[in-house]
């Protein structure tokens, strides 16, 4: 079955996640008036993100697709924002920015040109240093921006012409960006469908105690 409409919910939630997510799945296909046995193929957002939600998207995938016997196309939080702060703008440039606490962002650079080009591999860095990294990327080229992390941005000087225009990954874009990898011959086995953490250390270790 194919479909050219996209319908899909939010909600922001706080530790819910595994609580809400099939019955959100299970909610949108029922207004699409088709069922999980109807599905050809999974997309999900495999971060980088809040650790949680990033593995419940995961997980939920795989068992979806291995009980479905489907494939699965991992799409990165990353290009979904820039892809939805470029819609409908004149803009060929997009700052993603995810805020990885610890006075971190996860931070890209995309160029939209045939398809969304990062200007530098998606990293993790100290807020200063991913600004200087925007700056030095984009040159005098203007550009729209997204992510939790664009806030952060903007307070240690990023030009605030670059404009915010969405907060957190629409699941229509993770949709959109996953038919593209589905039509590319990029989707994975179940089994493949891992999450994306960016950070080396998914925890900062505690410093040694002194003495015993």
């Amino acid at each position: 079955m194919v479909r050219d409409e996209i319908i899909s919910i939010a909600e922001v939630c706080s530790q819910r996640h595994a609580e809400l997510i099939l019955p959100m799945i299970d909610e949108v296909l029922g207004k699409m008036g088709v069922e999980r046995g109807d599905l050809e193929g999974i997309a999900y957002g495999m971060g980088p993100g809040a650790f949680t939600g990033v593995r419940v998207a995961a997980s939920t995938a795989q068992a979806l697709a291995q009980g479905l016997k489907l494939k699965c196309a991992g799409v990165s939080s990353l290009e979904a924002l820039a892809l939805q702060a470029l819609y409908d703008r004149d803009e060929e440039y997009a700052v993603s920015a995810i805020d990885a606490r610890m006075g971190e962002l996860y931070v890209c650079v995309y160029r939209y040109g045939r398809g969304l080009e990062p200007l530098f591999e998606p990293k993790v860095l100290k807020v200063e240093e991913a600004r200087e990294l925007i700056r030095q990327s984009l040159g005098v080229n203007s550009a729209v921006g997204g992510g939790s992390g664009m806030d952060l941005l903007y307070a240690a000087g990023l030009n605030k012409n670059i404009q915010k225009r969405s907060q957190f990954p629409d699941a229509e874009y993770i949709v959109k960006l996953g038919e593209l990898l589905f039509k590319a011959g990029k989707e994975v086995d179940p089994s493949s469908a891992l999450p994306t953490y960016v950070r080396d250390e998914v925890a900062k270790k505690p410093a040694p105690r002194k003495g015993k």
